[in-house]
């Protein structure tokens, strides 16, 4: 877990670094567009600083009792199918799709929390799964589903029994192909359970699929 958070830390730190030394020691400052390049790099290695502190900020703060949420009555409907087409708009290598459910569903929860937690699964389907995802909402009596499917089987049962733990993360011996510190799942996870609900992994000969279950009010 240390060395997967140094290693996320020295990147930036140490682009941030070149572009510095780039102004400093060959007199870009008379060439405008070159300086503009080198600032702007370092700014957009800041910002991901800025983001990975606040990531670990949070998961610091789920573990403990200060984590308040401002729960309203929200269109879960139309946020999900919101974030769905976000990722349609970025993606291009994968296919997205949406499957609604036949009424609309009002819930009352943390929008900014629980939109949260529906990117994180999502994110973690386009970065690791199969190459078509569905997104598909269901309800229930008391309950309301947000299933996740994806066409990808490259997770193992080894893996679904540590998946959701903070800063784990599918092995890969000793590097990792898509950056991060493993706490989106245990985020997501954490978030659910704060909303009384649920969340299930279930491992198919043919996908995958994140099942989020929550009280339907």
């Amino acid at each position: 877990m240390i060395s997967n958070i140094t290693h996320e830390f020295k990147t930036p730190i140490a682009t941030i670094g070149v572009a510095l030394e780039s102004i400093k020691d060959f007199n870009v400052i008379e060439d405008k567009d070159k300086t503009n390049r080198y600032v702007n790099i370092s700014i957009n290695q800041l910002s991901k600083l800025n983001i990975m502190v606040e990531k670990l900020l949070e998961t610091a703060t789920l573990d403990s009792d200060n984590l308040g949420l401002n729960k309203e009555k929200i269109n879960v409907t139309e946020l999900v199918e919101g974030i769905v087409a976000k990722y349609q708009i970025s993606i291009q290598e994968k296919v997205l799709k949406f499957i609604d459910a036949p009424d609309l569903i009002y819930a009352n929860i943390d929008g900014f929390h629980f939109e949260n937690a529906i990117n994180n699964i999502i994110d973690n389907a386009i970065k690791y799964g199969g190459n078509v995802i569905t997104v598909t909402l269901k309800i229930s009596e008391n309950t309301f589903e947000v299933l996740v499917l994806d066409n990808g089987t490259s997770l193992e049962k080894t893996h679904k029994e540590k998946l959701f733990e903070k800063f784990y993360r599918v092995p890969k011996g000793n590097r990792h192909d898509v950056k991060g510190f493993g706490i989106g799942l245990y985020y997501t996870k954490k978030i659910i359970e704060k909303h009384n609900g649920s969340i299930q992994l279930q491992l198919n000969r043919n996908n995958t699929i994140f099942k989020i279950a929550l009280p339907y009010e």
